[in-house]
C-alpha cells in the first residue's frame, strides 16, 4: 500500500479479491436488474474475450485518454495487470446487462488523503440503454463517499469532449477549471501532459477538471 489513505486501500483490495469480488445491483423503478457492476480481479487477465473486448473498446475510443499506446490486447492485459487489477489506489467495474452482455466500464483512483477521482469511464457497447450510465456513476459516487469516507472527488474530461462533460455534469458534477495540455509523441506513443505555462500548450483543448459538491465529511463505515 502507498500509505497515504491506508484505510480506503484495504477497502479497494477487498473489492478486488477473487474470491469475493465487490457487486453492485442497478435496478429500475419496478426493482428489476438492468445492469450489475462487478470490480475486475486477477481472475479476468486470463479471460481472452474480455481482454479482446477492452482493447477494442480503448482503441475505438483512444482520443479520449492522456496517453495513446497501440491497444492491442497483450498491451491491454498487461494494463489491467498493472493498473486496475495491481495498483492499490485503483478500481475499475466492469458494467454488465441483465444477459450477461458486457456494456462498458466505469473506474475510481486515489489520488491524495481523502480524495479520489472518477476515470476510466467508457460506455462500449451501442446496446447500453440510455440513462444507465448515470445510474452507474451515481452507484460509484455514494459508494466512494459513504463506504470510502472521500471528502473531494473530481473527474477530468477533455475539454473537446461535451458529451462526456455533460454527462458529468448530470451526475452532479461542477467545472473547477480547463488544465492546459501538451502533446508529446515518442515512437508509436502519444503523451497529452499538463503544463503550468499555457504558452507551452500545443493543443487546441485541454483538460477539463470538475467536482463533485460534497456537503460535508462522512466518516467511512467500519
Amino acid at each position: 500500500m502507498s500509505g497515504f489513505w491506508p484505510a480506503a486501500e484495504r477497502k479497494l483490495a477487498d473489492a478486488k479479491s477473487t474470491a469475493h469480488p465487490l457487486r453492485f445491483q442497478i435496478r429500475d423503478e419496478a426493482g428489476g436488474t438492468v445492469a450489475t457492476l462487478r470490480s475486475l480481479t486477477t481472475s479476468d487477465l486470463g479471460d481472452d474475450r474480455l481482454v479482446a473486448t477492452l482493447a477494442r473498446w480503448r482503441e475505438e475510443n483512444k482520443d479520449r485518454f492522456l496517453t495513446i499506446v497501440p491497444f492491442d490486447p497483450e498491451g491491454t492485459r498487461r494494463w489491467m495487470e498493472r493498473f486496475p487489477v495491481g495498483d492499490p489506489k485503483r478500481i475499475l467495474f466492469l458494467v454488465g446487462g441483465p444477459d450477461g452482455e458486457l456494456l462498458g466500464h466505469y473506474g475510481l483512483l486515489l489520488i491524495g488523503p481523502g480524495e479520489a477521482e472518477i476515470d476510466n469511464t467508457l460506455r462500449g457497447s451501442v446496446r447500453c440503454p440510455a440513462g444507465l450510465f448515470g445510474q452507474v456513476a451515481q452507484t460509484i459516487i455514494r459508494w466512494a463517499i459513504d463506504e470510502l469516507g472521500a471528502r473531494r472527488l473530481i473527474v477530468r474530461v477533455m475539454s473537446n469532449n461535451p458529451v462526456a462533460i455533460r454527462h458529468q455534469e448530470r451526475n452532479g458534477f461542477a467545472q473547477e477549471s480547463v488544465l492546459p495540455l501538451r502533446e508529446i509523441h515518442e515512437g508509436d506513443i502519444i503523451r497529452r501532459e499538463v503544463v503550468d505555462d499555457p504558452s507551452r500548450s500545443n493543443l487546441p483543448f485541454g483538460l477539463t477538471v470538475l467536482s463533485y459538491p460534497i456537503a460535508r465529511e462522512r466518516p467511512a463505515r467500519h
